[in-house]
């Protein structure tokens, strides 16, 4: 868990004719981390750039689909293509496509229509209904003025009648949508289009039922109807065809994935005339199954070389985890990942993070609903079951220490409700708090400059280790000892203690110096320089890092004050005439506003320390994580013989 799963680099030097078959055995019989490192000249890898553009083609296609059709995310059926070579597979997919594109197509002529009629349709009927036949036939039969209706997303029908107040008659058409009915004279036409353009309004076209004349306009809404029941049924027909087809679809789409990725791992290989090269990372027990796999396959017309490689960060990282730490260490990896050449953080905070949580949202009632809070997003969220995950796990860190050490319920103690007697009373004991608070800090950093020891005996740094990581182990516990124990009395601290300090900085300042002079003379003067400014830096980060720590100490404290705050004001609610509710509301609101606010900053802090003050000291990061080689449906192209 601490360290990776260890990894060989492996080369298959192989016929390139026999790629897609090695491809094949790669995606079934074993992991293989691709090397994004080329070892060669780079052959031209023929159609990958159409592949490529049909693989876009098919993401715009599922698009658009998704937003006609409901999808459900589950594995789709299989429709194989048969194709004889990578040309005769891209004609395949181009036809494929080619069929959803059309159908897509109609499906969108469909919808435009429906929403012209169906806007038409409701848009006529209102100003019928506003007008009345009558007036529209009678406006209709008009010699010597020209009328026309206008609409606008954003503008009145007043604002319109006051642009044109002394130019022609405005008249509201219609209650359900902003449309006038502009009469005017012919000679007017150009100033009446110009101040309609000023005043957001648009000409509103005729349907072709109403060309002519606005006549018998019960019969002509009642086809407008027609014709909108009959696009709504041509859109659900084309809907239904391409429903029926979404399977295919999302075949296709998987299966150019894999294609474009083969093409891919081809263009990232080396080529001779006739041979290919392949590497990559296996994991070391996968590789005699992978070596003899493509043996059986390849007839034995393959070469394998295989070299672990223990100090490259350029190797990818893969851990095995119980179940409960792989929450973690996705939270490990916002920070980056670890690289294969030091400890890797997360099963450590797979614990310290839900303590340190615990300690700083400590309250058994509210521990409890943050996680009920949780279990509400894991199993109702898809999209937040991570988090449902976290919030579970720390909210019940924090009723257990709520409930253990501070004998907390909803801000209440458990010594009245119950008569536990916790062994720390926060309300009480804000000294001791305090103190509590610093030394988790220090044992935390502490622990964080012991991993940066091991990370320098992991990569054989061995004078980084003992001349500069372990003394500064020592300078800190030394450091914070004579802080804990003679405070800030600097008489007591010339007694005797001040050496427990002196004697490592001294070690700092002279050791790997004159190791380093030893080995380069003259050069390694430059290294006293150095460290001192290290030493310097390094007293202040002690310092400053520790000191950050006092969050604990504070989200405490907020916890005291935020829920006294709301239990005193249902109390003095409560001697009012609605108290009998107001003072249980208020109590109740309280207490989740705690939850939650609280539940935020805590989160928010406890990853602080662990990133910024905890990480800082071993943590570099920079890894690459393990990500095998997989297609989701085969190998789409195979070769005859």
């Amino acid at each position: 868990m601490l360290r990776p799963i260890k990894m060989c680099r492996t080369s298959l030097i192989f016929l390139k004719a026999d790629y897609e078959r090695i491809i094949d055995v790669i995606n079934r019989k074993a992991d293989l981390h691709l090397s994004l490192r080329d070892v060669g000249e780079i052959g031209e890898v023929e159609y990958a750039s159409e592949v490529e553009s049909l693989r876009e083609r098919i993401k715009d296609l599922v698009s658009k689909t998704r937003s006609y059709v409901p999808i459900r995310d589950e594995t789709p059926a299989c429709f194989p293509l048969s194709a004889r070579d990578w040309k005769d597979y891209v004609a395949s997919i181009e036809s494929e496509v080619s069929v959803f594109e059309q159908m897509i197509h109609e499906i969108d002529y469909a919808a435009k229509l429906e929403e012209k009629l169906e806007e038409n349709f409701f848009m006529w009927r209102g100003i019928s209904g506003n007008l009345g036949d009558s007036s529209l036939e009678m406006i209709s039969r008009l010699k010597e003025f020209r009328f026309i209706f206008a609409r606008s997303e954003r503008s009145s029908v007043s604002d319109l009648m006051t642009a044109l107040a002394d130019t022609c008659l405005v008249v509201e058409a219609s209650k359900e949508a902003v449309v006038a009915l502009v009469v005017y004279l012919p000679s007017q036409e150009a100033i009446v289009m110009q101040r309609l353009e000023s005043a957001a309004f648009r000409p509103l076209a005729l349907p072709e039922e109403f060309q002519g004349s606005l006549s018998n306009l019960a019969a002509k809404l009642e086809s407008l109807g027609r014709g909108l029941e009959s696009a709504k049924k041509t859109k659900a027909e084309k809907i239904s065809l391409i429903e029926r087809n979404i399977g295919k679809l999302f075949y296709l789409e998987q299966s150019v994935s894999d294609a474009n990725s083969i093409l891919s791992v081809k263009g990232r290989s080396s080529y001779s005339k006739n041979w290919a090269v392949l590497e990559g990372y296996v994991p070391r027990d996968q590789v005699q199954e992978l070596t003899n796999s493509v043996q059986i396959a390849l007839g034995g017309r393959v070469v394998s070389f295989v070299n672990e490689d223990e100090m490259s960060t350029s190797v990818p990282v893969s851990f095995k985890y119980p179940k409960f730490f792989r929450i973690f260490d996705s939270i490990t990896n916002l920070y980056g990942s670890p690289s294969y050449n030091e400890v890797n953080p997360t099963p450590i905070m797979a614990l310290s993070f839900p303590i340190l949580f615990g300690l700083m949202f400590g309250d058994l009632g509210h521990g409890i609903s943050l996680a009920l809070l949780g279990l509400v997003f894991y199993r109702f969220f898809g999209s937040m079951k991570k988090i449902g995950l976290v919030l579970i796990i720390t909210g019940l860190a924090g009723a257990i220490i709520g409930a253990l050490l501070y004998g907390e319920f909803f801000g209440q103690s458990l010594h009245h409700l119950v008569g536990y007697a916790p062994p720390l009373h926060p309300s009480e004991d804000l000294m001791t708090m305090l103190k509590i608070s610093l030394f988790v800090g220090v044992v935390h950093i502490s622990l964080g400059l012991s991993l940066s020891f091991a990370n320098s005996l992991i990569q054989r740094k061995y004078s980084a280790a003992f001349l500069v990581n372990l003394p500064k182990i020592a300078l800190y516990i030394g450091f914070m000892y004579v802080i804990f124990v003679f405070g800030l009395n600097l008489m007591e601290w010339f007694s005797g203690p001040i050496y427990y300090i002196l004697g490592p900085i001294a070690f700092l300042l002279l050791a790997e110096p004159f190791y380093e002079m030893t080995k380069h003379g003259k050069k390694g003067v430059g290294k006293l320089g150095e460290m001192f400014f290290e030493v310097f830096e390094t007293m202040i980060s002690f310092i400053s890092n520790t000191v950050s720590y006092l969050r604990i100490f504070a989200m405490v404290v907020a916890h005291i004050m935020l829920t006294t705050v709301f239990y005193s004001l249902a109390e003095i609610t409560s001697n009012g005439g609605l108290g009998f509710v107001l003072s249980p509301l208020l109590i109740i609101v309280g207490n989740v506003f705690v939850v939650l606010l609280e539940g935020i900053l805590v989160l928010a802090q406890d990853l602080r320390l662990h990133f910024y003050e905890w990480f800082s000291k071993f943590y570099s990061d920079g890894g690459i994580r393990f990500s095998p080689f997989r297609l989701a449906v085969g190998v789409p192209v195979q070769l005859s013989k």
